[in-house]
């Protein structure tokens, strides 16, 4: 396995990305297509691959939307507390004692940081507000993360 870092820090599920949704997509059009085929005609045959049509969209979002909502909240709010408590570790204080509220979003991109870098670059993005990408710019030494969802 490679080292992780800012360009290849995203998961892939093979099923998922890419077998059902791509087959899902290519039955989408295909239901879409007999539907605009039918609709020039004028038949009952167009209700039908409407109704096809919508129900091939429904499933295909439905399934984008729950395959990741429950895993991905749980792993949004172990990854807070595991940042929480490795701040804590290396500075003996609160993530809530500082003046500064960090987003969710800019403690999903410090967690990449080593412990060596992890303060610092906690300090430059209070001092500017980095978002999430100007964070992940910034690390020097990427601290992969293998185990998410």
């Amino acid at each position: 396995m490679s080292n992780q870092n800012l360009k290849n820090h995203r998961k892939y599920y093979p099923l998922h990305h890419f077998i059902f949704l791509p087959f899902s997509l290519v039955f989408l059009v295909f239901c879409i297509v007999k539907m605009w085929k039918y609709c020039k005609i004028n038949s009952d045959l167009f209700w039908i691959w409407t109704a096809i049509s919508v129900s091939a969209l429904l499933i295909l979002v439905l399934a984008v939307m729950l395959r990741q909502h429950y895993a991905l909240g749980l792993q949004d709010r172990i990854v807070i507390n595991e940042f929480k408590f490795r701040y804590y570790i290396l500075t003996g204080k609160m993530l809530e004692s500082l003046p500064y509220q960090f987003s969710k979003s800019q403690i999903f991109a410090l967690r990449f940081a080593e412990d060596d870098d992890l303060v610092d670059l906690m300090n430059k993005t209070i001092e500017n507000d980095w978002p999430a990408s100007r964070i992940k710019e910034n690390i020097k030494n990427w601290k992969a993360d293998d185990s998410r969802v």
